[in-house]
Parts: structure tokens; C-alpha cells; sequence
């Protein structure tokens, strides 16, 4: 069975970091749909199946680099919260400087709750993934339910009463892909050297 190296995981990251840099920048320009293409790519980057490894953490894992998240601590969510926005409305630049935020693992950003509404729950991961599935080809089953979804000019939207025409899911792959960009430009210069110096 063909083992792929860490020389070769590091070129498909630096693939994807370039993928990534493209479809965001036609995001910013009013491209709507290119959230589907950043949601496509943040999954083949991060996601872990059981007929597939995902590229990272594990890369940096391995070769003893840890990489953080900025994430909203979670304790204000409770059994009684009836809503709760854990994104920049607007389509806005998240402020990644803001005071609130924490530094957190990836599996603790992957899976940190971004949305309520009455007694549902939307995480990131769930949100990211159904658009990767849905509209980005890739097949994944996040279990959002279609009742609760609807599609108004190209843009999957959250049926919410309190929340209206925002589109939820493309400001939530927008705001991971702006981090995620951010997190790349770094690690990918002490990936090569690391793993540069194995060899």
C-alpha cells in the first residue's frame, strides 16, 4: 500500500493554500458563490473521513508544530439560549484582534457552536460541510435538516425568523477561510523547514 510522504501532504496544502487565496479574493469582489468553492477546499484541508486523512492538524502534528484557532468561549450557550450569532453580520472582516476572542485547538474551533435559533444547534464543521456537500460536490452528511434551509439568488440561506436574508452558512465559511488563510502563511514556511531538515 502507497504510504504519502510529508513532503507530499506540504505540496497539497501549498495547492490548496493557493485555491484558497482565489476563491476568497472573488468572494470579497461580490461573488457569492465562490463560498462554495472556500467551503470545498476547507474540507479537503481539515476534514477526516474513514476512507480518507485530512491534511491538517495532522501534517503539523506530526512534525511538532501546534497551530491555534481564534474562537468565541462557549459558556454563554446554554439549554435556555433561544439565540446566538457567533459570526460578523454583514459579510464583514471578522476582527480577529477583538478582546473576546480565545485561542483554541482545531477540533475545539471545528466543532464550537456558531449558531442558534429556539433548539437548534449549528456548529462550524456542520455549517461548512453541508455547503462542501450540497453545493460544492464533495459528499458529506452534516445533518442539517433541508426543512429548515432555502436557497434565495445562488446563496443557501437559514430559514430564521430572527435572522432574515443574512446569508448564515457563506459568512461562516467566509470567516474560517479568512483565518485559515492567515494561519497557512505561517505554518506553511515552518512546515518546509522542518520537513526540509528530515530529509
Amino acid at each position: 500500500m502507497y504510504v504519502i510522504t510529508d513532503e507530499e501532504y506540504l505540496s497539497r496544502l501549498k495547492d490548496q493554500f493557493d485555491f484558497l487565496k482565489v476563491e476568497f479574493s472573488e468572494y470579497e469582489k461580490g461573488k457569492g458563490h465562490f463560498a462554495l468553492k472556500m467551503a470545498a477546499t476547507l474540507r479537503t484541508i481539515f476534514h477526516k473521513t474513514d476512507q480518507s486523512l485530512s491534511i491538517l492538524p495532522d501534517l503539523a502534528t506530526r512534525n511538532g508544530i501546534e497551530i491555534y484557532f481564534k474562537g468565541k468561549d462557549q459558556t454563554r450557550i446554554d439549554a435556555y439560549t433561544s439565540l446566538y450569532i457567533g459570526f460578523t453580520i454583514g459579510q464583514k472582516r471578522p476582527c480577529l484582534d477583538a478582546p473576546f476572542l480565545i485561542k483554541k485547538a482545531f477540533e475545539d474551533y471545528w466543532k464550537e457552536i456558531v449558531y442558534v435559533e429556539g433548539n437548534i444547534r449549528y456548529t462550524r464543521s456542520q455549517l461548512v460541510l453541508w455547503a462542501a456537500n450540497k453545493l460544492g460536490g464533495v459528499h458529506v452528511d452534516p445533518r442539517i435538516q433541508d426543512k429548515l434551509l432555502h436557497v434565495i439568488d445562488g446563496s443557501v440561506k437559514l430559514v430564521s425568523g430572527q435572522y432574515g436574508e443574512e446569508t448564515i452558512i457563506n459568512q461562516v465559511v467566509y470567516e474560517m477561510a479568512c483565518q485559515v488563510l492567515i494561519v497557512l502563511e505561517e505554518l506553511i514556511p515552518k512546515l518546509e523547514s522542518t520537513i526540509n531538515n528530515k530529509s
